[in-house]
């Protein structure tokens, strides 16, 4: 005696693809704001540590040296970098620098130098950086300390 059985093959409707598809949809569009949302943290905390990492670069170049080193910010076009030095660092596209305090006028139009000397000690002076993130826009005040050169990080309100 022969048994048939038939298997029937069953593939997927259009309506549970279409459904799939809906689902993939959803989750991408709530994924990948937040996602967005964390790179731009990162450049945020980055643009920080660079400039602190260049001012430090700057005071221990000065006190090596023996002379007056100089941190140059260059409002207009949101770059910075130890004077003189090959290498300048640029903020994000949605970053800019704000209110800038001290520091005095470099050979460049828009070009603002704060010196670390070799005792050190720095000019003094502020310098506050704007980011445009997602819940609207983050400031933070970077403040060159006189006496000892060291940059403290300020949240700005």
């Amino acid at each position: 005696m022969r048994s048939t059985t038939h298997h029937r093959q069953r593939g997927f409707t259009l309506f549970e693809v279409v459904v799939v598809v809906v689902i993939i949809g959803v989750i991408a569009a709530l994924v990948v704001p937040s996602m967005n949302s964390g790179w731009r943290q990162g450049a945020v905390r980055r643009s920080v540590r660079t400039f602190i990492s260049a001012s430090r670069a700057a005071s221990a170049k000065a006190v090596s040296t023996r002379k007056a080193v100089g941190l140059s910010v260059y409002e207009q076009d949101g770059r910075f970098g130890i004077e003189g030095g090959e290498q300048t660092f640029e903020l994000p596209g949605f970053a800019e620098f704000g209110a800038i305090e001290g520091g005095r006028e470099g050979e460049a139009e828009d070009e603002i130098v704060f010196d670390f000397f070799p005792t050190g000690a720095s000019v003094g002076g502020s310098v506050e950086i704007e980011f445009e993130v997602a819940g609207g826009r983050q400031a933070y005040v970077l403040i060159f300390d006189p006496l000892i050169g060291r940059l403290r990080i300020e949240e700005a309100s």
